[in-house]
């Protein structure tokens, strides 16, 4: 398995056609390939900047999309975590933290982030009715997330 990175937006498509919230956030700063060891095109991850204002956003990237697709081997998805903190290292040595969550309305337990060393550092609340619950954003998981982070 590698990554290999990307510069269209060619990779948000194929995101946004696969994954649960048929969506993809503005402002990615990486795009990221996941290739199997022939090439084939298994997944794919967008690293932009945190969402939360509140945290730094020139020394944090954020991932804000992964999507992998169904039968992929064991833990691919860990290891594609493992490979794209190794690219954000080399080519990116400003960024000195990693953050993502995980939907606990989707079930998501963060398996493949204990899996590469991450550690969970609370939860955001659940949303209310506002801008993020209007009836045209319905694609959107207002449920509790977990917060993780690691270094890079």
């Amino acid at each position: 398995m590698k990554v290999e990175l990307s510069r269209s937006k060619e990779l948000d498509r194929w995101i946004a056609e696969r994954h649960y919230l048929k969506s993809t956030p503005p402002g990615a700063q990486i795009r990221l390939w996941i290739l199997d060891d022939t090439g084939n095109r298994i997944g794919a991850m967008m690293w932009g900047r945190p969402t939360a204002r509140n945290l730094d956003q020139t020394a944090l990237l954020e991932l804000t999309r992964m999507y992998l697709i169904d039968g992929t081997e064991p833990n691919a998805e860990s290891r594609a975590l493992a490979l794209s903190r190794k690219h954000i290292r080399k080519h990116l040595p400003s960024i000195k933290g990693l953050i993502s969550y995980s939907s606990t309305g989707q079930g998501h337990k963060g398996t493949i982030y204990r899996a590469d060393g991450w550690f969970p550092v609370g939860s955001t609340r659940r949303r209310k009715a506002g801008w993020s619950s209007r009836a045209e954003r319905a694609e959107r998981d207002l449920s509790p997330k977990t917060r993780w982070v690691r270094s890079p």
